[in-house]
């Protein structure tokens, strides 16, 4: 018997351990505050537990920082707390983010901001009013209304509702305008855009339209397919200075789109934990209506992973795969390096033809200053007065392999292994703004200094 009893108060540690690791939190009632705007069940949707679920007290943690990311995730609040109370209520705190933008903006036409600094010129400015609510109805509806004019002019409108039925998986979004301006991108050699610029017509003009569904399973996973029509005339000058720029002075046509993305990413802005996969297929002037359409079908994929090391340094890697499957050998139909966040640094002043081609980004960040919350004592709403900022140095590698395409006789750089490295400063700040300020040098020993305004992986 005295053996029996030993053993019990030896084990007796254990059993309490494994009751309280086995011990659950029943979810009674979500209660939800600070949301003045948004409808609460757009706000549900984003949890991954619902009322009556039983939960693990030893998943409660992991649950919390997941559902909170989710919410900061849908660009509709600043912030979001969640706490599980004894009572078997789950409270969530939200600030809400400013939602309607009836305002005018400038907006440089240059493929990134370095360029446009290297010959400032206001001609190549686009201003206009931009009219927007972010958070429409309070159901994460977006409805835009555009007026641009200056070197771009653009007069539209877009239409975004993510949830169109009662569990909130399936969502449309259209968009319709007009699109024109005086001048064109033509041709590129040694990597530098060239073009034309008219002052008495349109060098190009033309009307859009485009519908999509999209279809979201789960928290984390979403199917996008779009249609799209465009009827675009191009100038005679336009095609006399440019032979091989369009078949045709006409282009009229429907194109596809799908896109599958996976999205695992803590915080989308600026990540520093999860990983994130997409794959999309585009077959542009796939239905000819009028004219001589040129045509291009090519698939894009993006891969991005992103490792927590301690509280301060993490690593991140991703890559961009482009292959493109059918293309005529026109400017229209050509695939380049060197737009949007398509490049490796290093080399942010070319623009590199390519009918195929692969960019690998590393970084390697230190956490300056972590995140904190700046209060503003003279403003006193709540979607301006409590800012969030944070600091990161980073030491990057970057290299980029091409397959020659569409006028790469004129650019000796493609076809070309491309590398690059550097050190850079982010700063992040609120309404998913971050600003990049980073030191380059490539493989052929120039140097460069370049302002980002996007994460750079």
């Amino acid at each position: 018997m005295k053996f029996f009893s030993l053993f019990f108060f030896l084990l007796s540690p254990l059993l309490q351990y494994a009751t309280e690791a086995d011990s659950v939190f029943v979810v009674k009632s979500i209660v939800c505050e600070g949301n003045k705007v948004t409808n609460e069940k757009v706000i549900l949707r984003e949890l991954p537990f619902e009322v009556n679920d039983t939960i693990r007290f030893a998943d409660t943690t992991m649950l919390i920082e997941q559902a909170e990311h989710n919410l900061v995730n849908t660009s509709l609040f600043h912030f979001a707390t969640i706490v599980f109370n004894p009572d078997g209520q789950v409270h969530i705190q939200v600030i809400e983010r400013w939602y309607i933008w009836p305002s005018p903006f400038i907006a440089l036409e240059e493929r990134n901001f370095n360029v446009w600094l290297r010959n400032i010129s206001m001609e190549k400015v686009t201003y206009g009013l931009n009219a927007s609510h972010e958070n429409f109805r309070g159901r994460r509806e977006k409805l835009k209304i555009l007026f641009k004019t200056g070197y771009n002019q653009l007069y539209g409108f877009s239409y975004q509702n993510p949830r169109i039925d009662k569990k909130q998986n399936w969502g449309i979004s259209l968009s319709a305008g007009f699109e024109g301006s005086h001048s064109i991108i033509g041709s590129v050699e040694n990597h530098e855009p060239t073009g034309i610029k008219l002052n008495n017509e349109f060098a190009h003009a033309g009307l859009f339209t485009s519908f999509s569904i999209n279809r979201r399973i789960g928290l984390y996973q979403s199917h996008n397919f779009k249609i799209a029509f465009d009827r675009t005339h191009f100038s005679e000058s336009v095609l006399t200075t440019f032979t091989q720029f369009a078949p045709s002075k006409l282009r009229s046509a429907i194109s596809f789109s799908y896109v599958l993305k996976h999205d695992r990413r803590d915080f989308k802005s600026y990540p520093l934990n999860g990983w994130y996969a997409d794959i999309e297929f585009n077959w542009l002037g796939a239905i000819p209506i009028d004219g001589n359409n040129s045509q291009l079908f090519y698939t894009k994929s993006h891969i991005r992973r992103y490792i927590k090391l301690s509280s301060r340094f993490f690593i991140a890697s991703g890559a961009v795969l482009l292959g493109t499957i059918h293309s005529d050998p026109f400017f229209l139909s050509t695939q380049f390096m060197g737009y949007d966040n398509d490049f490796c640094r290093g080399f942010g002043y070319q623009v590199i033809p390519a009918k195929h081609f692969a960019i690998h980004r590393n970084n390697l960040k230190y956490n300056i200053l972590k995140q904190r919350k700046i209060h503003l004592p003279l403003i006193r709403t709540t979607r301006f007065n409590t800012v969030p900022l944070a600091f990161y140095a980073n030491l990057f590698y970057d290299h980029a392999l091409s397959y020659k395409g569409n006028f790469a006789a004129l650019n000796p750089l493609a076809g070309k292994y491309l590398a690059g490295w550097g050190i850079g400063l982010d700063l992040v700040t609120y309404y998913d703004k971050v600003f990049r300020l980073e030191f380059t040098m490539n493989r052929f020993r120039e140097k460069g200094i370049f302002l980002q305004f996007t994460a750079p992986i």
